[in-house]
């Protein structure tokens, strides 16, 4: 049951960030889905596929971004490790905590990312991409492992 779970959670995310990137000229700002699965790997995963799998979830949002590709390769490789690294330390039964890791992995992600972007292609800062997603993205988060049996599915005590 538990694989299942954690099968159908990973596939809506893919699936709210494929609808979240053919309607972002609508919205405001994007969430960003696949962090959260990128989290996850790391807080549950070693330090050898939660690399390969930050790689591999910076390349899909390179081609969700459609900008330079590599650059959120590079920015979500850095953050999976970090993340892998932290998770080992802190205790994720406390929600704030939770929600911080979350949050500030995001944020460190895109700031390196929107740092790479203004140099090569002069793209601007945008406090959207370094404020208010990572927020809502790490909010998302806490609300998706708030229940208790939430918890005992994904197995994140």
């Amino acid at each position: 049951m538990n694989r299942r779970v954690k099968v159908g959670i990973f596939l809506l995310l893919i699936g709210l960030q494929v609808l979240s990137h053919r309607y972002r000229d609508v919205l405001k700002f994007n969430l960003d889905f696949l962090h959260l699965i990128l989290v996850y790997i790391a807080v549950q995963s070693g330090f050898v596929k939660t690399i390969l799998s930050a790689t591999v979830i910076g390349l899909i949002t390179d081609y969700f971004s459609m900008q330079v590709m590599g650059v959120f390769g590079f920015s979500r490789t850095i953050s999976g490790y970090l993340l892998n690294e932290i998770a080992r330390h802190i205790d994720l039964k406390n929600n704030f905590l939770a929600f911080l890791l979350i949050s500030v992995s995001l944020l460190f992600s895109n700031l390196i990312a929107n740092v790479f972007f203004h140099f090569i292609s002069g793209f601007p800062f945008q406090l959207s991409l370094i404020l208010y997603q990572p927020l809502a993205t790490g909010l998302l988060g806490v609300l998706i492992i708030l229940p208790r049996k939430m918890r005992q599915y994904l197995d994140v005590y």
